[in-house]
């Protein structure tokens, strides 16, 4: 595969006068269509680039000052995306915001020039090719947002201005631009050529390096205090016990500070602790006004490829063994557990409830498996399907979410009554985030194990689902569990025992 040249001394161009004449003459077409429509019209390029390290690529663009930035990587998959700067981002607001960013993005895509230098197809068939959104959706768009949440809209999906995709070793660049009626052609051409040039000599003059061991560290505060939320859990399961509900997912964040000494959290060097750590997990970051929502999440709300759906039940959670053995017995006893394999036949059967609406040959598997993590392990249950003509990705999402897993059920009795007693603004955690391309294809993921970070706090986020016989201390146990991925991946250390309340 050829891959994009440039040539620094003659400020950030495309060496290949092929690239380049592709560059102009879809800037050009997509020009008259615009005069002719009187509306902008999308001109998108896809070039063949170098294999990339994502958290290079990401640490790169950040500093190549093309705007904000993000970040996907699943590393057991071999594949990645890494975006800088917005050609366009899509906002939608309320119950509707997920078929209204649908409705958006196909319109985008109707008079759309969409050019292909590549050809290339990932070896599991991947499309790699053409403009693709990326983005997240909030939790509950009934909840009151905080300021801590302003920049993250109930549904944002931004087309970037340059996107990097890699699939194993197969690497593709495309580059974006909305095209007025009067734009100047020759100018956005040049400005398109600048804009991939200036990201690829930022990965190519930046090194990529494992953090450093570090010695300092992390002050953790629960900003609602442990005995309060364990009181909301007791009362939460009377009511299940009750018959009020048969579950809820009550979730607590946790204030992160780094120590004085440092100053700073270091965005990069967290992603590759997470890496490092949770290869199986997806790891993501998406950056808005200077805070960072970043995770390392182990459960897919759904994929699509082809029109074949992939997605999962994942819920009910143990520890992991110290030993072999004790590993063995404790995710034996989770198998077995009456309690958590309740919880998770009530996530497997919605989410076959919800796929039949919209797909054909769903297929559940008959008995769950233990996914088995670094720190804890869960129930997973693979369901397969394959969407009817006329449905989408985005229409299986909105009726997905939320799950059983991170809602509860029945959904409208429980998210009411999220808020009304969980005193905590969700944001995007535990909520959709991924991505969408002009094919129909993409991935969301369901933000878990995810903190939004600043420079000088974080705001870590945990959950734990709550049924009739839920323990309220072994429930907030859980949850310390599941908050060390975080706590690794801000400071290098998994070591919460301190900060857990005996």
């Amino acid at each position: 595969m050829q891959t994009v040249l440039i040539d620094t001394s003659a400020g950030y161009r495309i060496v290949q006068p092929r690239y380049r004449r592709a560059l102009l003459m879809a800037v050009q077409e997509a020009a008259q269509r615009a005069h002719h429509l009187q509306q902008a019209v999308l001109a998108s390029v896809t070039l063949p680039v170098a294999s990339f390290d994502a958290i290079h690529a990401f640490s790169a663009a950040r500093l190549a000052g093309l705007g904000e930035c993000f970040m996907w990587e699943q590393v057991t998959a071999s594949v990645a995306l890494v975006g800088a700067g917005a050609a366009l981002t899509i906002e939608t607001q309320g119950e509707s915001r997920f078929a209204d960013a649908a409705l958006s993005w196909q319109r985008l895509l109707n008079d759309a020039v969409i050019v292909d230098e590549t050809d290339e197809i990932g070896e599991q068939g991947e499309v790699m090719s053409g403009p693709a959104l990326f983005g997240g959706f909030s939790f509950d768009p009934q909840r009151s947002r905080t300021a801590l949440w302003s920049a993250f809209p109930d549904g944002l999906l931004i087309l970037p201005l340059v996107l990097l995709r890699q699939v194993e070793q197969r690497a593709t660049l495309t580059v974006n631009a909305l095209v007025q009626p009067l734009t100047d052609v020759v100018q956005c051409a040049a400005e398109m050529e600048e804009q991939v040039g200036r990201l690829l000599e930022a990965i190519e003059g930046t090194l990529l390096q494992a953090p450093e061991a570090i010695s300092w560290q992390m002050t953790l505060r629960d900003v609602l205090p442990a005995s309060d939320w364990m009181e909301l859990v007791a009362r939460i399961a009377q009511q299940i016990r009750a018959g009020v509900y048969e579950k809820v997912v009550l979730a607590r964040s946790v204030e992160a500070l780094p120590d004085p000494t440092i100053g700073a959290f270091n965005i990069s060097a967290t992603l590759y602790r997470l890496r490092e750590g949770y290869g199986n997990a997806t790891v993501f970051a998406v950056q808005r006004s200077g805070r960072f929502f970043i995770g390392a999440t182990p459960e897919r709300l759904v994929k699509a490829q082809g029109g074949a759906i992939q997605t999962m039940a994942l819920a009910g959670s143990a520890r992991r063994g110290a030993t072999a053995e004790e590993d063995e017995r404790v995710g034996l006893e989770l198998l077995q557990s009456a309690k958590n394999k309740i919880e998770h036949t009530i996530v497997a059967e919605r989410i076959r409830a919800v796929l039949q609406e919209h797909c054909s040959e769903v297929n559940v598997s008959a008995t769950p498996r233990l996914l088995r993590l670094k720190n804890v392990q869960h129930l997973e249950t693979p369901i397969t399907a394959k969407l009817l003509p006329g449905h989408t990705l985005l229409d299986v999402l909105a009726h997905l979410h939320p799950t059983p897993a991170v809602g509860g059920l029945p959904s409208a009795e429980a998210l009411a009554a999220i808020r009304e007693t969980e005193q905590l603004d969700r944001g995007w955690y535990a909520a959709p985030l991924g991505w969408l391309d002009a094919h129909g294809d993409g991935e969301f993921v369901v933000a878990l194990r995810s903190g939004l970070v600043e420079r000088e706090r974080a705001t870590l986020f945990v959950g734990c689902g709550i049924v009739g016989d839920s323990e309220p201390h072994s429930e907030y146990i859980e949850s310390c569990l599941k908050l060390e991925v975080m706590a690794r991946g801000l400071w290098g250390s998994a070591d919460v025992s301190s900060f857990i309340m005996s």
